[in-house]
């Protein structure tokens, strides 16, 4: 008894390794949207120090801050924890 398997059944090691990478990027793709995102949350926390210079935050460093959260913002704001895996593109 053989099997026959058809030729579109049958993936080629090129097409496993895409659809792996394809699927290892979107998880990294997920993963970095919802890290900025709670990051962009938490990172208001730290202007009140920033404004009255206590923790060693000086002018240069508090814009710094100012900039790393508008950076949160701009990559988390499409992040929904209920949706699927699939990054969505606006």
């Amino acid at each position: 008894m053989s099997s026959q398997t058809s030729p579109s059944s049958i993936r080629a090691p090129i097409q496993i390794g895409s659809s792996v990478s394809t699927a290892c990027r979107n998880k990294a793709i997920v993963a970095v949207r919802g890290a900025a995102f709670w990051a962009a949350v938490v990172l208001p926390l730290a202007y009140v120090p920033a404004a009255y210079g206590a923790m060693g935050f000086e002018t240069w460093s508090a814009l710094a801050l100012v900039a790393v959260h508008m950076a949160c913002v701009l990559i988390g704001h499409e992040h929904n924890a209920s949706a699927d895996d699939t990054p969505s593109h606006a």
